[in-house]
């Protein structure tokens, strides 16, 4: 059973953001099956550096919409990815050196938090915002001019992070 599922009541209605979002809840729930399973730790290690990747990469998506419809709270929600992939990347090193399935699961269950928390708490911030610019038609508009990846002039992509 999945430590996590995913809901529509979690949709953010961006379905390339809602995409991003269950991504990150399939490697969670990989990183917590292959704990119960047994899985050797150089793989669970793979899949949670993926994880911290994939991290990155919807933020980048995320701060690439603010520009592009010139969402207002942006700023506040860029520190708050920061402060995020901070804590991921914390979570990580704490998997890392971990020593035992009691203190691995905990970490699991602090993933799935920290997730949820995103998803339910501040991306709900610019939802509105989003419908009210017309994001279904950026995201068109974007997909058939320059393709689906995060902009090149992104934090994350520079490595700021």
């Amino acid at each position: 059973m999945p430590l996590f599922v995913w809901t529509n009541q979690m949709s953010v209605g961006v379905k390339l953001l809602n995409n991003d979002h269950k991504k990150l809840v399939l490697l969670i729930n990989q990183l917590h099956d292959g704990l119960i399973t047994g899985r050797a730790k150089p793989a669970l290690e793979r899949v949670f550096e993926e994880l911290v990747s994939y991290t990155r990469i919807h933020h980048a998506n995320e701060e690439h919409l603010f520009v592009e419809t010139g969402f207002q709270g942006s700023a506040a929600h860029m520190l708050e990815h920061d402060s995020t992939i901070e804590r991921v990347v914390e979570l990580q090193m704490r998997f890392s050196s971990s020593e035992g399935l009691g203190a691995e699961l905990e970490i699991m269950h602090q993933l799935r938090e920290w997730l949820f928390r995103h998803i339910q708490g501040s991306d709900q911030e610019f939802v509105s915002h989003f419908k009210a610019k017309g994001i279904d038609a950026i995201l068109a508009a974007r997909k058939t001019l320059d393709g689906m990846e995060p902009a090149k002039e992104s934090r994350v992509m520079q490595g700021v992070w």
